[in-house]
């Protein structure tokens, strides 16, 4: 069985080692050096979710030793996973010979001073820029050029981390000085940092295959990021483009110009653009796969296939990227990933998004932390301090658009139904209640048919059925009227328990049927009143408005339809 070398299979390019199993060959992962600690512990995790496990052999202390142990597996490929396994793949596979890219051009593919530079010989759109030493020298060029806003980032990095939007002169001088006293992505002292011309308008991927020089395209995504108090740059959320929008095939063959520039001959680029009203412009390219840890099964219900599953082919079936290159670009359903923004420094209790986001119809998987580990948080400030990412596909383009737009709202205004840190329960745990009148709510809001009445202690109710949280199973979907009352039973759950112990009950009411959470009970959830219409919501439930006689009651009408 023929040898594929993977350097550092992690982010999505975890997905090689599979892909090369299913094609007949063996992989053989080879680790690059680490600099940072938590880059080991991201890998072990990685590691964990192979369905089986490759050979594994790390990089040794000089190049020519690497060499030689690679050279003993006679690799028919040797393939970069994700940024920090470019410059050792592209070095190996051209020193052996293989199909790759010339070394002598590494420093287009992997800097972004040079990979702008490659696009100013080649003739084609840049953006301007200046590597600096200094905070001084970095004011001066923004003041000979004009420049009343700029860009500021590392020349190697990834996931926007250090990257800088600064608005003026002042964020400017902040950002290099903030920039040169820390480590870069890849654990590396920063003795200059790049300023750019600011440029502004609609961010896109392009994800593109060569060979032997000839570009195809693979996706395009659209993403919006959000500028942090600090002029960081992070990701809100990224979309799938299922057909090509107005302007979006000049981005494309400008994409090919820029593959052609960076004189980029095999393999795949994850390229960033940025379109304004002078057309597309590149951000910067990455000569791998696509980022974001995204499941191969997700990408295959968006795509037809995922991005090392293509990259493979490119290199094993020259005819297959033929034949790919002719067929018009379609994709099979919507997707979007969903990052999550962490407002701040934070130690979450547990992670109730897990129940949140169960609710929604096109969610495909939650990567976060365990639903009831106790983590500590920090403030987003570029892809890595994310607080996970949400998977979201579905074959109507407006469910799974909803299902975004709900995120992002309870994101910013129901926090603690993403990360929970305790608080948002704890002051009513002093022991009082206010007993919820079952009866009274029955007559006054003249409820007839198929009651349900879920409360913290068995009882019975003329014309109800009665369940407490441990008899909930007891109850079967199909009720035209649940009441929800439980009081006690939530101040000894953690927020996951809560909210699920709430979902699961809404479950019971039927088509056109109502459910109800009385003001004894929503007090005792996170932001109360709003937090129970919340909570209908994000269940697809309808609410209904005030008619003077429900004395604060929350009213929401299933419809599934």
């Amino acid at each position: 069985m023929r040898n594929i070398i993977i350097v550092d299979p992690f982010s999505t390019g975890y997905n090689l080692v599979e892909d090369v199993i299913r094609r007949g060959y063996k992989p053989v992962v080879l680790e690059t050096i680490q600099e940072k600690t938590e880059d080991l512990d991201a890998l072990k995790k990685i590691y964990a979710a192979f369905y089986h496990e490759p050979q594994f052999i790390k990089e040794c202390d000089s190049y020519e030793e690497t060499l030689k142990l690679v050279k003993g597996f006679d690799p028919v490929l040797i393939l970069a996973a994700c940024e920090t396994g470019v410059p050792l793949a592209t070095r190996l596979a051209d020193d052996m010979g293989l199909p790759g890219n010339s070394a002598k051009n590494l420093d287009y593919m992997i800097k972004k001073d040079a990979m702008h530079e490659a696009l100013k010989q080649a003739g084609i759109r840049y953006i301007h820029g200046k590597k600096v030493k200094s905070a001084e020298e970095a004011l001066d060029f923004c003041r000979e050029n004009g420049f009343e806003c700029a860009v500021v980032k590392p020349l190697r990095s990834a996931g926007s981390m250090g990257v800088f939007l600064c608005d003026n002169l002042k964020e400017v001088e902040n950002a290099v000085t903030a920039l040169l006293s820390v480590k870069d992505f890849f654990g590396k002292t920063q003795e200059e940092v790049l300023v750019q011309e600011r440029i502004f308008g609609t961010e896109y991927i392009v994800n593109t295959l060569t060979l032997n020089g000839k570009h195809r395209l693979n996706t395009v995504l659209r993403y919006t990021k959000e500028k942090t108090d600090e002029g960081g740059y992070i990701y809100d959320y990224c979309e799938y483009i299922t057909k090509l929008e107005a302007g979006h095939t000049k981005m494309v063959e400008y994409a090919f110009q820029v593959a052609d520039a960076i004189h980029y001959q095999n393999g795949m680029i994850h390229g960033e653009y940025m379109i304004d009203d002078k057309g597309p412009v590149l951000i910067e390219v990455n000569c791998r796969p696509m980022g974001a840890t995204q499941p191969a099964e997700f990408m295959d219900l968006i795509t037809g296939q995922h991005e090392t599953d293509s990259l493979l082919d490119t290199f094993l079936y020259p005819e297959e990227f033929e034949r790919k290159k002719k067929e018009p670009y379609r994709l099979l359903r919507k997707g979007y990933m969903k990052l999550i923004m962490i407002p701040k420094d934070m130690e979450a209790e547990n992670h109730p998004i897990w129940e949140v986001a169960r609710q929604l119809k096109s969610t495909f998987k939650v990567s976060v932390q365990d639903p009831s580990a106790v983590v500590r948080y920090a403030k987003t400030r570029d892809l890595e301090t994310s607080g996970g990412i949400i998977y979201m596909v579905h074959d109507d383009e407006k469910v799974v658009e909803a299902d975004i737009n709900m995120l992002r709202y309870i994101e910013k205004k129901y926090f603690q139904f993403i990360l929970n840190d305790g608080m948002s329960r704890r002051w009513f745990i002093d022991g009082k209640t206010e007993k919820v009148d079952f009866k009274k709510i029955i007559e006054e809001c003249h409820l007839r048919g198929a009651v349900l009445v879920a409360g913290d202690e068995k009882t019975e109710i003329e014309g109800a059925q009665c369940i407490t949280p441990d008899s909930l199973g007891d109850a079967h979907k199909g009720f035209d009227y649940v009441i929800i009352g439980y009081q006690k039973a939530l101040v000894k759950l953690g927020e996951s328990e809560c909210l699920k112990l709430i979902f699961d009950t809404m479950e019971l009411v039927k088509d056109g049927g109502k459910v109800i959470i009385p003001r004894e009970t929503y007090r005792y959830l996170s932001y109360e009143r709003e937090g129970a219409e919340e909570l209908m919501l994000i269940k697809g439930l309808t609410l209904e408005a005030p008619d003077g006689f429900d004395n604060g009651r929350v009213i929401g009408t299933y419809e599934s339809i």
